[in-house]
């Protein structure tokens, strides 16, 4: 819609206030939209709830220190994770495409939880855990255990 004159004056002359607003609002909504989708979970599941507590917490902590991968105090290839002040255009572009994508909570959160969703083992039967082998009495009564 910025390829129309019109369209693209409207857009920025919306105050600043009112576009952080309406980001804030955006991103309420999807936090919101993201409770729902794990209120349908079996939050009994001690798998399930590693999973979301993992990928909560690394995400959370991606957001509150976004310098450990991403250092946008200095110029734009100063990160102490890969060094690339020598490196082609190239490799410079692949290094920020990582950098940006390590120090933005979303991606690094969705990433740990497909991870651990796809490694981590189900959750074992409480049924299969709490059988009770019971011992089997044969044609002369006396019992014997089977397995």
């Amino acid at each position: 819609m910025g390829v129309l004159g019109k369209i693209s004056g409207i857009i920025t002359s919306i105050p600043d206030s009112v576009l952080g607003g309406m980001t804030i609002f955006l991103f309420c909504n999807v936090f919101v939209s993201g409770v729902s989708v794990a209120s349908t979970l079996d939050l009994t599941s001690r798998r399930i709830r590693f999973i979301l507590a993992l990928s909560l917490c690394i995400g959370i902590g991606v957001i509150v220190w976004p310098y450990a991968f991403l250092d946008r105090r200095a110029s734009p290839y100063t990160a102490n994770f890969w060094q690339c002040a020598d490196c082609s255009n190239s490799l410079k572009g692949f290094r920020n495409a990582v950098s940006i994508f390590l120090s933005t909570g979303y991606c690094v959160g969705t990433v740990i939880a497909m991870l651990l969703n796809s490694i981590l083992p189900e959750d074992c039967d409480e049924e299969a855990e709490e059988k009770v082998i019971e011992p089997e009495a044969d044609e002369k009564g006396t019992e014997h255990e089977t397995a």
